[in-house]
């Protein structure tokens, strides 16, 4: 595997990881490093975390 694909991957995971975290009520960029950085758990990580509430 090269370099490119490895970056391809993790931008990937990155991505999939900042949607579930924006579904979540999360900041994107908090899922999107998880994702990135640690590949498939971050982003299992990201969809254990409990739901954000909404502060009136």
């Amino acid at each position: 595997m090269d370099i490119y694909s490895v970056l391809i991957v993790a931008v990937i995971m990155g991505a999939i990881g900042a949607y579930v975290s924006e579904r979540k009520g999360r900041k994107h960029r908090e899922g999107f490093l998880m994702g990135f950085f640690l590949g498939i758990i971050g982003v299992l990580i990201v969809l254990l975390l409990p739901k954000k509430k909404v502060e009136k």
